[in-house]
């Protein structure tokens, strides 16, 4: 690899700053020797690296201390999406998070309010829906206003479930789900279970009119102010659980859902781990991302791995069954634009912080996350110019 990586230097026969300016297609086919460098193939690879248009980021906390977000720079990262509530979000509260991370090299691609997302009011329709829909769209005012144009949401009745917690690799404690097991959905503060949820069992008919009612409601909304709207996959994939209906657990739930919306600001976030586990969707995570990636109805990916669908545990992401190298190409492929994010990570050691949430800093399995996604990353766009 090293000696391929001095033959494309060699080959491009441009400085760094021409490569910088004139861009890497251009950079190929100049003839000009270079001048001479120090470390000239770990300056070269850092610019396809800085030019690529998959963009790894980490999710932080809104309210991150300034540790959390060295944490963030010193991993790689050039930019973030924030997990932040309802309780101080505004736009001048999105604009100050721009300016503090700002200081330290960072930009905010994003913003996930975590009360707004996987929302009972809003997916159930329960006494309150209409005003927890004007608190979305006032989110995605704040977001234009602050010039931040992402923002991830999830559609489930009763949250994300799970069973007992398992293991995944030398014993880091992991998230699993055994459909016959004894399982509980949680979303915030709120905890669910069998068999129904919610005192009844919801119609799949009823469960799109809502989704339609929400989605014609905000889509035009973040049309004006420019956000785009990544819808993840039900947590697990499963058609119904506790009486509600799952409406994003298929490929064939992402059409119709799509198709509600109408909009070209509202598309997908796919989580490799999440959709993974499940068992026939319509299309599996390469389906998905050759569909709409060339569609680009794509917007962000989540990366994450599971050991096997349906009855599963949550592995490192280099542990599960889907080869993430082959997701990095299969996003080049398709010139993919959007973020790459790490997420639902098994616990490296008892104190490093919780699974799918902000982590705090120096969170090992966060950094060996980061660390290998970035690494394929940059094989993958090192490969496509050599």
């Amino acid at each position: 690899m090293n000696e391929n990586r001095r033959d494309f230097i060699k080959k491009t026969g441009v400085s760094l700053a021409a490569m910088s300016v004139i861009g890497i297609g251009s950079a190929v086919a100049a003839t000009a020797d270079p001048e001479p460098k120090k470390n000239v193939n770990g300056d070269a690879l850092q610019e396809l690296a800085n030019s690529s248009k998959i963009r790894i980021v980490i999710q932080a906390p809104a309210e991150a201390s300034q540790q959390q977000i060295s944490f963030c720079k010193q991993a790689g990262v050039n930019s973030v999406v924030l997990l932040a509530d309802g309780a101080k979000s505004s736009a001048d509260y999105y604009k100050e998070k721009k300016r503090l991370f700002a200081g330290s090299g960072l930009d905010i691609y994003g913003v996930t309010n975590l009360s707004l997302i996987n929302n009972e009011k809003i997916v159930l329709n329960l006494p309150g829906r209409d005003a927890e829909i004007e608190l979305y769209k006032q989110h995605l005012r704040d977001l234009g206003k602050a010039g931040i144009g992402y923002t991830t949401y999830a559609h489930s009745g009763n949250g994300v479930w799970s069973s007992a917690d398992g293991t995944a690799r030398a014993d880091a404690v992991a998230r699993t789900y055994d459909p016959n097991g004894k399982n509980t959905g949680q979303w915030g503060d709120k905890k669910y279970t069998g068999p129904l949820s919610h005192g009844r069992q919801y119609t799949t008919l009823e469960m799109w009119a809502n989704f339609e009612h929400f989605i014609r409601a905000v889509a035009p909304v973040a049309e004006e102010n420019n956000v785009r709207i990544g819808i993840l996959p039900d947590n697990p994939p499963v058609a119904k659980l506790a009486g509600v209906p799952r409406l994003f657990s298929s490929f064939e739930g992402y059409q119709h859902g799509l198709m509600l919306a109408k909009s070209p600001n509202v598309g997908v976030c796919l989580s490799i781990g999440t959709w993974a586990s499940g068992d026939k969707l319509g299309k599996d995570v390469f389906g998905m991302i050759d569909y709409y990636g060339r569609h680009k109805k794509l917007f962000s990916v989540a990366a994450s791995n599971v050991d096997k669908p349906v009855n599963f545990t949550e592995t490192f992401i280099d542990g599960g069954y889907v080869d993430i190298y082959k997701v990095m190409k299969a996003l080049k492929s398709v010139n993919f634009d959007g973020i790459v994010f790490p997420d639902h990570m098994p616990k490296m050691i008892a104190e490093a912080g919780g699974r799918g949430g902000p982590n705090p800093a120096y969170d090992p399995s966060l950094a060996w996350t980061v660390g290998y996604t970035k690494c394929l990353r940059d094989r993958v766009e090192e490969e496509a110019v050599i």
